[in-house]
């Protein structure tokens, strides 16, 4: 009887651990092979498709500016995103490809969030999406694009020098050409710096140990929370994966102790202005994760950033989902029981209050902390790791229409980074690009004309006195500041192309307070909470997750993972594999897998 009452101990011991282990640690067993977002490929020839479409701005404005009324969402819904970004629409489109039925709500009048575009006297611009690294064909994020888009989005290889960084003024100016290719970078700067040669062969060799942290960060993310800080505490963390060690160490601190060159430190950290935190601030994990980035590369999406979210949103439609504009989401509708079972919605003066088991949120772990009733935000997680964090650097932007083509004005595919010595800011560094130089079709849609983009980081602090004042009405001092440093701006690119003299025949400004407004960004911030070393922190990392503590309800976006376009999107890979509970990381290296099979 002893012998049946063991055996039938050990049984259950093994049922219910094994039940634990399934439900804990999902990311080695997948819940469901039905949930697999690729089990069916996508089509390979949706770019051919869209290289014989004529171009319809009609048709485009009926996919990216659809507007929210009542009759126009979906009953049934399995989820709700808030923001249409990428990493809200792929989010969206993956749980479409696993069959649910998703509604994406925008507070914008159209739809991508930092990837849309907008025409004004007859000119486009894109806003946020300026060159995109690993999108090679057979990469693992082209892979992931092409899935989500069904194929749909043509891409372009950007020049050779990608990058140029400048620094001096005319009179004194010396330009650093970063190459794209495994050493170019590296190769440059001995040639540049000789007597410097061991301390950057040093440092490029940390590029190259570093280069797989954000599996690290992946995993920390997707375990359980409370698996996750025991292996923070423990230290098994770092003694498993070494390079999560650097996460707390600036960029700054380790230059220094490699060299005491000012100007090589200087070339070596441009790639700051890609996420905005200053070097002395930001971890060494992401500066070297973004020179792998582009270590092959930069691409552009052919027919500007707004073919993104035009690609994306048949995919979310196609199993019955919606993705509306106008639509600003001013609270998530919390039961009495604690869950996320909605949000309410505005357009206007009318209101709308929308029902789904999931809440979804791309807007920002600020924002997303603002919606949530004040008691239920208090008791979260949330509410103190945002505490721990701080909202990043504002952002200056100026669009810049030229009068000629490209070709006329001797314009490439490359991206300049002046540091701004004249401006005394407290970041004195200046990006400058020619979206028309990138884009083969633009001369075709927009003859004879050429657009410039100039970005700079900013303080909030220097607009926040006209924050409560209307967007497009506010005052003269306003302008004035705005206008000033413009035309600060615009004179340092004419010291880099004096030919664009007299070639200015429009321009347009956007401060911090235009991306509070446009992007919903409560300080200004283009790229979410600040990417600092607390940010980075491991048990940081661990928190900032697509699950939260408020049953129901997850995150998205670039505040999950890392800013800009790719992490976004992976951020979206990794919500939606907390929503399924599957590893769509491992489905989507399966899915490369057959692709290549396929392809020899």
């Amino acid at each position: 009887m002893l012998m049946w009452f063991l055996a039938f101990l050990v049984t259950l011991v093994i049922i219910c651990g094994t039940i634990f282990v399934r439900k804990n640690f999902w990311i080695f067993f997948s819940r469901n092979a039905t949930t697999n977002p690729f089990k069916i490929a996508s089509s390979t020839d949706g770019s051919k498709r869209a290289k014989s479409e004529t171009r319809c701005q009609a048709r485009r404005d009926e996919v990216l500016k659809e507007s929210l009324a009542e009759d126009k969402v979906p009953p049934q819904l399995d989820a709700i995103v808030i923001g249409s970004g990428i990493g809200g629409l792929a989010a969206a489109a993956l749980l479409a490809k696993a069959g649910k039925k998703v509604l994406v709500l925008e507070q914008h009048d159209q739809a991508g969030g930092c990837c849309h575009t907008f025409v004004d006297k007859g000119f486009e611009f894109d806003v946020g999406i300026h060159y995109i690294g690993e999108m090679a064909e057979g990469s693992l994020t082209r892979v992931l694009v092409d899935e989500i888009s069904n194929g749909g989005i043509e891409w372009v290889k950007l020049e050779h020098v990608l990058d140029t960084v400048v620094i001096g003024d005319s009179a004194n100016q010396v330009k650093y050409p970063v190459g794209s290719g495994q050493d170019e970078f590296k190769n440059m700067l001995i040639g540049q710096f000789p007597s410097d040669k061991e301390a950057i062969v040093q440092f490029f060799a940390l590029v190259d140990r570093l280069k797989s942290v954000a599996f690290g960060y992946v995993v920390l993310k997707l375990l359980p929370l409370w698996f996750s800080r025991f292996l923070i505490r423990s230290g098994l963390a770092v003694k498993i994966f070494p390079p999560l060690a650097y996460s707390t160490r600036t960029v700054a601190e380790v230059l220094d102790e490699l060299t005491p060159n000012e100007e090589l430190k200087s070339v070596i950290t441009y790639l700051f202005g890609d996420y905005g935190t200053p070097p002395s601030q930001a971890p060494v994990t992401l500066h070297c994760m973004l020179i792998n980035h582009f270590k092959k590369g930069g691409y552009y999406p052919v027919g500007g950033a707004s073919e993104i979210a035009y690609r994306i949103i048949p995919t979310i439609e196609a199993a019955g989902g919606k993705v509306l504009m106008r639509a600003k989401v001013v609270e998530i509708l919390v039961d009495e029981g604690g869950r996320a079972v909605g949000v309410r919605a505005k357009k206007g003066h009318l209101s709308y209050e929308i029902t789904a088991p999931l809440v979804i949120s791309d807007a920002g772990i600020y924002n997303t902390i603002d919606l949530l009733p004040k008691s239920q935000a208090q008791r979260s997680r949330l509410a103190n790791l945002g505490s721990k964090l701080q909202h990043g650097m504002g952002y200056f932007s100026m669009f810049v229409g030229l009068e000629g083509t490209a070709a006329e004005l001797g314009l490439k595919a490359e991206n300049f980074w002046p540091y701004q010595e004249a401006m005394k800011q407290p970041v004195p560094l200046m990006f400058v690009s020619f979206p028309s130089a990138k884009d083969p079709t633009f001369n075709n849609r927009y003859p004879g004309k050429s657009t410039c983009t100039i970005i700079t980081v900013t303080p909030y602090e220097w607009f926040q006195e006209w924050a409560e004042q209307r967007v497009t009405h506010r005052d003269d001092d306003y302008k004035s500041v705005k206008e000033t440093i413009a035309e600060q701006m615009w004179r340092q690119v004419l010291q880099l192309f004096p030919n664009l003299e007299g070639r200015r025949v429009y321009c347009e400004v956007g401060t911090p307070l235009s991306n509070c407004y446009y992007l919903n960004a409560p300080r200004g911030e283009i790229y979410g909470a600040d990417h600092n070393t607390a940010r980075f922190g491991l048990e940081a990392v661990a928190e900032m997750r697509p699950g939260t503590d408020v049953p129901g309800l997850y995150l998205t976006g670039q505040d999950v993972l890392t800013c800009g376009f790719s992490g976004a999107l992976f951020g979206g890979v990794l919500c939606a594999s907390e929503v399924l509970g599957r590893n769509i990381m491992g489905d989507l290296m399966a899915a490369r897998k057959r692709m290549r099979k396929k392809q020899d």
